[in-house]
C-alpha cells in the first residue's frame, strides 16, 4: 500500500474512485516506466534548488534510497515525513502544504537543514 495513515473518508473515496478509472495494465506500465529509470547521473547537473520529500514508511521507495537525491543534487534538502508513506501529501496535507509553500516562497534552501523530519 502507498498509505500508512488513515485518510478522511471523502479523500479515500475520491482516491479509490480515481484510481479505479485506470486499468491494471496502465498502472503497471506507469510503475515500470518511472521505476526503471536511473536519474543519478542527471542529479549533479541540477541548477535550481530542490526539495526532496520522503515518506518514512514507504515500502515503494525506502528513505535510504531517496536520500541519495539530496546527496547527489547540489542544492537539495530532504524532509522525511516519519509517519507517512508514499502518498505523504495525502496523509499529512497540512504539513506538506506548509513545507512546499515555504520552499516556493523562499525560492531557495537558505536556512534549511540538509535533512529534517516531520512527525
Amino acid at each position: 500500500s502507498c498509505l500508512s495513515l488513515e485518510l478522511p473518508a471523502d479523500v479515500q473515496e475520491l482516491l479509490d474512485r480515481e484510481t479505479l478509472q485506470c486499468g491494471a495494465k496502465a498502472l503497471g506500465a506507469l510503475m515500470a516506466d518511472h521505476t526503471q529509470l536511473d536519474w543519478r547521473p542527471v542529479l549533479p547537473m541540477l541548477k535550481l534548488p530542490c526539495l526532496n520529500v520522503v515518506g518514512g514508511q514507504s515500502g515503494i521507495f525506502p528513505a535510504e534510497g531517496c536520500l541519495e537525491v539530496a546527496r547527489l543534487a547540489p542544492d537539495c534538502c530532504s524532509v522525511i515525513f516519519k509517519r507517512a508513506n508514499h502518498w505523504l501529501y495525502l496523509e499529512q496535507p497540512v504539513e506538506f502544504n506548509r513545507l512546499l509553500l515555504d520552499f516556493v516562497r523562499n525560492g531557495s534552501n537558505a536556512g534549511r537543514e540538509k535533512l529534517s523530519y516531520v512527525e
